[in-house]
Parts: C-alpha cells; structure tokens; sequence
C-alpha cells in the first residue's frame, strides 16, 4: 500500500506515527530503503518519519548519577531529541548494518545512556517495534540482533519481529523478491496482537544468544534460565529478574540509588584505596590535544 503524504494540519487523530531509526552512515543504504519499503505496506493510515542516528551527537555517559537521582542530565546533546520522538511515535522501526559482528557502533552509544531510558519508560512500554540487521557474510551476524533487541527492550518497546538480512551492497536488500514478501509480513506485524517467534530462542524473550551454565543455560537479555530436554526442547527453570512491565525494570534504577547511598557512605574507605594508585603509570595522549 502506497504511503499517504499529510501536511501537519491534515494528519487525523486516527494517523500512526512511525518512527524510523537507521544506524546507518549510507544516504541510501539497505537499512533506510528496507524501512520505507515496510512503510508501503502497512496498511494503518500512517506517517514515516526517520533519523539517520549516525548524524546525531550522543555523548558518552558521565557515570554520575544525576539522571538516577530525578536530576537534569549535564549532557548537552542529542539523547534528549531521540528520547523525545521515540515517545512520540506510534511504533519504531530500528535497523542497523552488521559492522564487525556487531550492530554500528551509534547503538552502543545510546545503549551507554540507558539510565535516561527510565525517564520515558512509561510512556514507551508496550509500544510496537520491529528491529532489521543487514549483514554480508553467510551467518556472520555475531551479536548484532542482541543489540538492537536490548535497546528496544530497556526502551520497553513490544518486539514484534527481529530478523537478519543477508544485504551488504546499497539497495541489495530490495533486490529480492523474498525481501520484498518479508517486508509485506513485518508490515503486518507492526500493529497486529501477533509476534515472529524464533524456533530456537530463548523460551522466555526469544534472544538467540545464551550463556553455558552447570546444567543448563542463562539467556543474555533476560536472564531467563532453562534447559534442553531428551528431544531437544527447552524446558523453563526460572524466569530472569531483568525484564518486565515497568514496576519490574523499575527496580534496577532503586538498586542504582542505593549504590550512590554506598558510595556516599563508603567514599572515605574508598579514597583511602584508590590514593595509592594515583601515580603508577603515565597517561599518553595524541599530539597537539590539551
């Protein structure tokens, strides 16, 4: 379905805002194309709107705990801007190219300033999204999906979908017919009650990325612990403390309080530690920087 062009005046009540955020350096490139060919499809009146998150200056987290604390963050960038149109969309669309069997690097970068996430997070949970990596080599996606899958998740965002799509050439992506046919279902998903569920993930969230444990396994995003039965299913053993409506992820940021409550009531024992190491070793840095 061919997407609807709309002035701000004439944008109905009834219109859905989709947010589409392209961690992507290339103008055009697979992860902005593979967007706007979802955006045809879907069938709800709608609006595309897009930021090229590679454009945006997103500092490194100070580590302060001001944002922790209900306190303004003394960054001065784009983090705010992002947080802000993510409330304000109806649903998100998220892709990113592989880079180095990860996700490009601007995710990480946002990921780094997740303790803002809670200042929106009520008004993000449950809000539809469909995450897109572009890869090149066969199978060599590495941990690029866990990426975006915990930037949505700590988002609070309901992941109808995460897929891999062999594409590495600028457009590639919509050179195949089969690609244009997933475009057409995710569509579907976006505002559907239905999600893509992975054949082999985790049995609680669906992350495809596990860590071996004694009798067992501990999925990486949730946390979740399970096992494989005799037929080679996964058995639940205990749901991980990690994830949840908002009450539930709630309960990191008061873990987070208290550790500066500890640090504040530790900080004397904690100078006398560290003083002893203020001058082992020398700091080198670029020529000419200050």
């Amino acid at each position: 379905m061919k997407q609807k062009s709309h002035t701000i005046e004439s944008i109905s009540p009834k219109t859905k805002r989709i947010l589409g955020l392209v961690a992507s350096p290339r103008k055009p490139g697979n992860c902005e194309l593979f967007i706007k060919e979802l955006s045809r499809h879907i069938e709800n009146e709608h609006t595309l709107q897009m930021i090229r998150l590679t454009h945006l200056n997103i500092e490194p987290c100070k580590g302060c705990y001001s944002c922790i604390m209900d306190n303004p963050c003394p960054n001065k960038d784009d983090m705010q801007f992002l947080l802000d149109e993510i409330v304000r969309a109806d649903a998100v669309i998220i892709a990113s190219p592989v880079y180095y069997l990860g996700a490009n690097g601007i995710i990480k970068n946002i990921l780094d300033r997740g303790f803002l996430f809670y200042t929106i997070l009520r008004q993000t949970y449950g809000k539809p999204c469909i995450l897109v990596n572009f890869y090149g080599i066969k199978d060599r996606i590495g941990v690029a999906p866990q990426a975006l899958e915990t930037l949505a998740t700590f988002l609070g965002l309901d992941i109808k979908a995460s897929v891999s799509i062999k594409a590495a050439l600028p457009g590639e992506a919509l050179m195949s017919k089969v690609n244009i046919e997933r475009a057409k279902k995710l569509a579907g998903l976006l505002f559907s009650s239905k999600k893509l569920r992975r054949k082999y993930g985790c049995p609680f969230c669906g992350c495809e990325i596990i860590r071996i444990v004694k009798n067992g396994f501990i999925c990486t995003l949730c946390h979740g612990n399970f096992r494989v039965d005799k037929k080679g299913g996964f058995v639940r053993i205990k749901e991980g403390e990690v994830l949840g409506p908002p009450e539930k992820m709630f309960l990191h940021k008061a873990w987070l309080k208290n550790m500066k409550k500890r640090f504040l009531a530790k900080r004397k024992e904690i100078m006398r530690t560290i003083v002893r190491y203020k001058n082992i070793g020398e700091w080198i840095e670029p020529q000419g920087q200050n």
